[in-house]
């Protein structure tokens, strides 16, 4: 999963593919365990975009997007929000967030 910064989110969420954003903190328990979830999970979902955004380096796509809670993961279809999972899921929660997005 690569990690993008501000200038490269616009880009990357503007794919025809489904794109799925998790939004984290370094210091964020939860998230660690979520990013493990969502390496996982990209081993299923050839057909999905995944990139991770560290909020406290990119605050204004946080502020933009209204990011109140980590972890957050956003679902993309053509630069447009298709859907938004808050918290710690499990493996089959995420896939099935991902599954209603497509």
């Amino acid at each position: 999963m690569e990690e993008i910064n501000e200038k490269e989110f616009k880009q990357a969420i503007e794919s025809n593919h489904l794109v799925v954003v998790d939004f984290f903190a370094t210091w964020c328990m939860p998230c660690r365990k979520m990013f493990s979830i969502l390496e996982h999970v990209e081993k299923q979902h050839s057909d999905v975009r995944f990139y991770k955004v560290d909020i406290d380096e990119n605050e204004e796509i946080a502020k933009e997007l209204k990011i109140f809670s980590i972890p957050t993961v956003v679902a993309f279809k053509n630069g447009e929000i298709v859907n938004t999972s808050v918290g710690l899921k499990s493996v089959n929660e995420i896939n099935d967030f991902i599954n209603s997005c497509k």
